[in-house]
């Protein structure tokens, strides 16, 4: 029984990736990983980002270098903001990950019993509850 559970599970993870919010965010993975300009601007943030957090874990970094650091950062992510493509791909994620967050409302209201509406949360009404689904 163990196994269907998990099968299960698969076969929401495929429905989900077939939605349009899927689609989509393979669509622009796949642009991204075709453009060398787009890869190399975040891995070149990704990289930054991780040595500045390594010196702080370290305890190598004054308050006034962190808050340098910052904004050297803070101006990466402007830059990769502006470009199309990362852009593209950021808010995909995000639309994504809404539809994610939804579904797992849906799991979470009817695994705890409690009332789920269609705006994504109980009203803390029964009055106005369709029922759990």
């Amino acid at each position: 029984m163990e196994n269907t559970i998990y099968e299960k599970a698969r076969e929401l993870a495929y429905e989900v990736l077939s939605t349009d919010e899927g689609k989509k965010v393979a669509e622009t993975r796949y642009i991204f990983d075709n453009n060398e300009e787009a890869r190399q601007k975040l891995l070149d943030y990704n990289t930054y980002r991780e040595a500045v957090n390594m010196r702080v874990q370290e305890g190598s970094i004054t308050e006034d270098e962190l808050k340098k650091e910052g904004s050297k950062l803070t101006q990466m992510i402007a830059e990769l903001k502006r470009n199309e493509i990362i852009s593209n791909m950021i808010q995909a994620e995000s639309e994504l990950n809404a539809v994610i967050n939804r579904v797992m409302t849906i799991f979470q209201a009817t695994i705890t019993g409690e009332c789920e509406d269609n705006e994504g949360g109980c009203t803390g009404s029964c009055s106005t509850c369709g029922g759990c689904r």
